[in-house]
């Protein structure tokens, strides 16, 4: 983390949230009288945020995967570190651990946060009808914390493209067309398609075996 100097990245994480805050409070705007308010309900409300949210930390992932990851590979610097009396399967284990820690991390802590200054400026302006009861504040908390997790987890995928020619630019774009995949199809009415739970989950699977096998990759091929 210090070699990537990787505290940029937080500062760089509050540039980007309040970029989403920005957007939302345009939306809140804009969107203002329409039939469709973006801003109907508590939950379609909270939905916004953690679609948000969710595209720009899982593009962030895949910033950090290209970083620490497959530019190693591509200036051959990863195979120095294979010179170190570490097993390497650690070294790329220890990796994508602080990338999916500080995805979901981020995930987490911008969805409370967004969440938050939306109940507070609602206590002012009264933008949203209906209130908020406890119950309800419970069951998004879970809610969101399931779908933090399995952002994090599908934020992984796209180390499988990235690592076929160890290639950056197809990491960021596995990463953008990820994005499209889950976040796309977002109505007040509807949601998006991660709100089909099984798909964020069986997504999140899937990055967590993509990690696993790249790992296993160490020892042979990629290395070679």
């Amino acid at each position: 983390m210090r070699k990537h100097r990787f505290a940029r990245n937080f500062a760089v994480a509050g540039i980007a949230n309040v970029g989403i805050l920005l957007f939302l409070i345009m939306i809140g705007f804009v969107d203002m009288g329409a039939e469709d308010y973006a801003y109907a309900s508590y939950e379609t409300a909270f939905m916004i945020i953690d679609t948000f949210v969710r595209a720009t930390f899982i593009i962030f992932a895949g910033t950090l995967l290209s970083k620490l990851v497959i530019s190693e590979y591509k200036n051959k610097t990863m195979n120095v570190m294979f010179t170190y009396p570490i097993q390497r399967h650690k070294i790329i284990a220890a990796k994508l651990i602080i990338v999916f820690v500080f995805t979901f991390v981020m995930i987490v802590v911008s969805d409370l946060l967004m969440g938050s200054l939306l109940f507070i400026a609602n206590q002012f302006y009264s933008f949203i009808p209906g209130s908020l009861t406890n119950q309800d504040t419970l069951g998004f908390l879970l809610k969101y914390g399931i779908s933090s997790l399995s952002a994090a987890s599908m934020a992984l995928i796209p180390l499988f493209f990235g690592m076929r020619k160890h290639s950056v630019t197809t990491t960021m774009i596995s990463s953008i067309l990820l994005v499209l995949i889950v976040c796309s199809g977002f109505s007040g009415s509807g949601g998006s398609i991660h709100s089909l739970i099984v798909i964020p989950l069986t997504l999140g699977a899937v990055g967590i075996w993509i990690a696993s096998m790249s790992m296993v990759r160490l020892e042979t091929k990629d290395v070679n």
